[in-house]
C-alpha cells in the first residue's frame, strides 16, 4: 500500500479557524507540552516499586 497526493487531499485544504497572522512555530509552541523527567530519579522510583 503506498500513499499517494491524492489521499490527503481533504487535509490540505484551509481551515477557516486557522489564525495566518500567528507564526507557524508560535501555534506549534501553544499546543506543545513541556515535559522535564528526571530520567536517574524515574528509574529509581520504579525499582522502589517493585
Amino acid at each position: 500500500m503506498s500513499l499517494t497526493t491524492d489521499d490527503f487531499a481533504e487535509f490540505m485544504g484551509e481551515d477557516p479557524e486557522d489564525d495566518e497572522d500567528v507564526p507557524l512555530g508560535d501555534a506549534l509552541d501553544e499546543l506543545a507540552v513541556d515535559v522535564e523527567v528526571d530520567a536517574v530519579e524515574a528509574v529509581r522510583d520504579v525499582r522502589e516499586r517493585l
